[in-house]
């Protein structure tokens, strides 16, 4: 009996897990916040959150994803220092420092990619490992203008990217953007 309660606690607690980990509303999310997410789950609210960020930038915003990927431990470490303050203010004086344009590049797989103009043959040709950083980036930049409680709901944005690969495999000359907004 012992066991089943330590079986039925452990798969509690998984879950509930899980669920935190779902759907997050950056926009609201204190830096303790931040910090308590899993590992895996704090660079895609952090590429979410730059692509809201760029809220009313022109539509030729840059994801610069070793800047985004380099971000993402420094921000960890603020906000261990300032649990309170709003994760968005972190990143947005993160992208002040780093306003700087920065041109994207047609090489396959590069780190620097213009996800608004970028074609789908763009898309499925960037690596693997870019796919769903873009992916998050340009559902964060899809809520501009929208309401501050816009969330971000992870396993649907990870079960997204299989469906854009193949979307764009099948309309490669659609601008990535005029399918990923599909979704939105």
């Amino acid at each position: 009996m012992k066991y089943m309660a330590v079986v039925f606690g452990l798969i509690s607690a998984g879950l509930s897990m899980q669920a935190v980990a779902a759907t997050q509303a950056p926009e609201k999310m204190s830096c303790k916040e931040f910090v308590a997410l899993d590992d895996a789950v704090k660079p895609k609210v952090v590429y979410w959150a730059e692509g809201l960020n760029k809220n009313g930038k022109p539509v030729d915003s840059v994801v610069d994803v070793d800047e985004t990927d380099k971000l993402v431990p420094v921000l960890v470490s603020e906000c261990k220092e300032s649990p309170e303050q709003p994760l968005m203010k972190k990143v947005k004086e993160h992208a002040a420092k780093n306003a700087a344009p920065k041109a994207a590049s047609a090489v396959p797989g590069n780190a620097s990619v213009k996800p608004v103009k970028m074609s789908c043959k763009e898309f499925v040709a960037l690596d693997d490992m870019v796919k769903p950083k873009v992916v998050y980036w340009a559902e964060g930049f899809s809520k501009k203008g929208k309401p501050v409680d816009s969330v971000v709901d992870v396993d649907e944005t990870d079960r997204l990217v299989p469906v854009l690969v193949t979307e764009c495999k099948e309309t490669p000359k659609l601008t990535f953007w005029q399918r990923i907004k599909k979704h939105f």
